[in-house]
């Protein structure tokens, strides 16, 4: 299997490493051709333009910052879907609204290829690992035919159902993350206040109900200050109004998931865009006038 591979950012770098390392036969591109020269330093292929690619491979797998680079790199005059070869599976890992990637499988069936929704959890060292949990949205057939690639990145590969079930699942998943972690910041805050050891808070939860993912990721990161660089708010923030656009389509009110929406607007208005979601916690400590570093 011939690969193509779009995008060598923060995920799409490890992402792709992993195709390389375990085998594959993966042709890259990236707007940074310093990354593309790196990624073939370790045995990819330099690609060409985008449509020239879609035209060998079998698969292409797009990793990119936001549906308008989607957009630019699937329908531009030298796009995917220019050069797309009948029988390409196109397969995007980017956080997206599910009616677009409902209108890309459409795009792609035109061009007698097939699209697949995604979008992964998991960052830094999970990545690298390729213990990513991918959820996919699309038809059976081509996933099956691009599950091998997707397990070298995945630990967890899951066919959730038709196009935008993957980017449903990823939204969903990214409502609980992003609720969750703002009120373990509240949790924090009170233990500080309160006279609870937060070290002691932190060990303890991590073996309780209260555990989550967020919490075992984040909790030592606010208590030392060390947030890291792995996960950008901006990112997070995304996300939600994302979960928040698909629940108005959908007539669902989500009254947490809409206050915990303003904490990330508040945490973009503090100038935290390009800071790690764990930073986001500033907000909070500059109300309370109190910081949570021990």
């Amino acid at each position: 299997m011939t690969i193509g591979w779009i995008g060598l950012g923060r995920m799409g770098t490890p992402m792709c490493a992993n195709l390389v390392t375990k085998g594959f036969d993966v042709i890259v591109q990236n707007r940074s051709q310093e990354k593309v020269q790196a990624m073939a330093a370790t045995g990819a292929t330099a690609g060409g333009t985008f449509a020239e690619m879609a035209a060998i491979v079998d698969s292409i797998h797009t990793c990119l910052p936001d549906a308008d680079a989607l957009n630019d790199v699937m329908f531009s005059p030298n796009g995917i879907l220019a050069g797309a070869k009948a029988g390409l599976v196109i397969v995007d890992h980017s956080t997206i609204n599910p009616d677009q990637a409902k209108a890309l499988a459409a795009a792609a069936a035109e061009r007698g290829a097939s699209f697949i929704d995604a979008p992964v959890s998991g960052a830094g060292a999970i990545a690298e690992r390729g213990e990513l949990t991918i959820m996919a949205g699309g038809e059976q057939a081509a996933f099956d035919a691009v599950r091998p690639a997707l397990e070298a990145m995945g630990s967890t590969v899951r066919l959730m159902g038709p196009s935008g079930s993957g980017s449903l699942t990823k939204l969903i998943n990214g409502l609980i993350m992003s609720t969750t972690l703002v009120v373990s910041f509240e949790g924090l805050a009170l233990a500080a206040k309160t006279g609870v050891d937060t070290q002691a808070l932190v060990d303890v939860i991590g073996t309780a109900s209260g555990n989550s993912r967020a919490w075992q990721r984040n909790a030592t990161r606010i208590i030392t200050g060390d947030y890291g660089h792995d996960g950008a708010v901006r990112l997070v923030t995304k996300d939600v109004d994302l979960a928040h656009d698909v629940a108005q389509t959908a007539g669902v009110v989500l009254p947490v998931l809409e206050a915990a929406r303003a904490r990330w607007h508040q945490a973009l208005d503090m100038g935290l865009a390009e800071e790690d979601i764990s930073a986001a916690v500033k907000v909070l400590e500059a109300e309370i006038g109190f910081s949570l570093i021990r």
